[in-house]
């Protein structure tokens, strides 16, 4: 097993190394600006993409509601069991009469 010392022993006797600095110049390519206009217009894009992705959910949901209570519906006839009560106020008589 190697201790801390191994290193010391092991280059002891060879000299330093001169430092070179690896200098590297990073040359981005040219971005297009952006104007004030065209942030307006994204913004306007992506309230659009909202705008247009609530509608769709809300036909979908109310698509599925409408479906729902008819389907609940031609469930309801179909059952014999299920007393239906028609309250009514008897006719009044009339003054004259």
């Amino acid at each position: 097993m190697r201790g801390p010392w191994y290193n010391r022993l092991v280059f002891a006797g060879q000299p330093d190394q001169p430092f070179v600095p690896v200098i590297v110049k990073v040359v981005e390519a040219p971005t297009k600006e952006i104007s004030p206009a065209d942030v307006l217009l994204g913004s306007f894009g992506i309230a659009g993409l909202f705008l247009l992705g609530a509608v769709v959910f809300g036909f979908v949901l109310g698509g599925g509601l409408i479906l729902f209570k008819r389907w609940q519906a031609a469930r309801e006839v179909g059952e014999e069991d299920s007393a239906v009560f028609r309250l009514t106020q008897p006719p009044r008589p009339r003054a004259g009469s």
